[in-house]
């Protein structure tokens, strides 16, 4: 099984919304003893939800990292908010446009859920 999240608002309910549905996802498929791919790909104003400093949900995302889920942020939303590589999380991975990355993704196979 493979999943793309996608998430654009940097409201701290939706993120901390997203953060738990993906512990659920994760422990779900534990619980059957199954393998899962799972991306999270940022976008929009949900920038802040990779950011380093000032961020209550890093810990979170590190810990959901180290447990297998990639943390992509789009080009454009970086180069839009001026952005520099030194303010994400170390392992965030940048995709060059977001929503290209979620329709290869859908046209590969991939479950898409929305946050």
């Amino acid at each position: 099984m493979q999943v793309v999240f996608q998430i654009t608002s940097a409201a701290p309910e939706a993120q901390k919304a997203l953060l738990g549905q993906l512990g659920n996802l994760l422990q779900y498929f534990r619980d059957k003893q199954s393998r899962i791919a799972v991306e999270v790909v940022v976008h929009g104003e949900a920038f802040n939800l990779l950011f380093s400093r000032d961020n209550p949900f890093a810990a979170k995302v590190e810990a959901l990292h180290e447990k297998s889920v990639s943390w992509l942020i789009c080009q454009n939303t970086i180069r839009a908010n001026q952005l520099e590589m030194s303010q994400l999380l170390p392992f965030a991975e940048v995709v060059p446009a977001a929503v290209g990355h979620l329709v290869e993704r859908q046209a590969a196979g991939w479950a898409y859920i929305r946050c």
